[in-house]
């Protein structure tokens, strides 16, 4: 069990490393190409402000998230509360997803991303009742050196 424990900030710090990548990722490849990109999924920009809306909204907001879990993880105080942000964006992406399913159809591609959201968002919900439960015993084993955090 104390294995468990000792493994758990660092399957924690794991997801949010991949999610960093993948939104920092996302963001740069918007910023970088925003014409392209949304050509990719036949949308068609046909202004400069098109362009403008599309490389903030779809480049803008993955980075800002990207850099707001990168502090996240890089700060062990805040293991805890990257995962909420995690776990509140993507269940946010899951649910327009699914909205999106039920009034547009299950297109192959949104049902393939909606698997994928799906495990993101699971993972950061199962990892956040692990965070949690560790912040707790940490508290019990310890209660004069407690970790680095916010107080709740």
């Amino acid at each position: 069990m104390s294995l468990l424990w000792r493994l758990a900030p660092w399957a924690t710090r794991l997801l949010l490393l991949f999610a960093t990548v993948l939104f920092l990722l996302i963001g740069m490849k918007y910023l970088a190409d925003p014409v392209d990109k949304a050509a990719a999924d036949s949308i068609l920009l046909g202004s400069i402000m098109a362009i403008s809306r599309v490389r903030v909204g779809f480049g803008g907001f993955p980075l800002a998230l990207s850099l707001i879990l990168f502090g996240c993880l890089v700060s062990p105080g805040r293991l805890l509360s990257g995962l909420f942000v995690l776990a509140t964006t993507v269940g946010v992406i899951t649910a327009a997803r699914l909205v999106g399913i039920a009034i547009d159809g299950p297109v192959e591609e949104a049902v393939r991303l909606l698997r994928v959201e799906t495990v993101l968002l699971a993972l950061s919900v199962a990892l956040i009742f692990v965070e949690r439960a560790r912040l707790r015993r940490l508290d019990r084993v310890d209660p004069v050196s407690k970790p680095l955090r916010r107080p709740t």
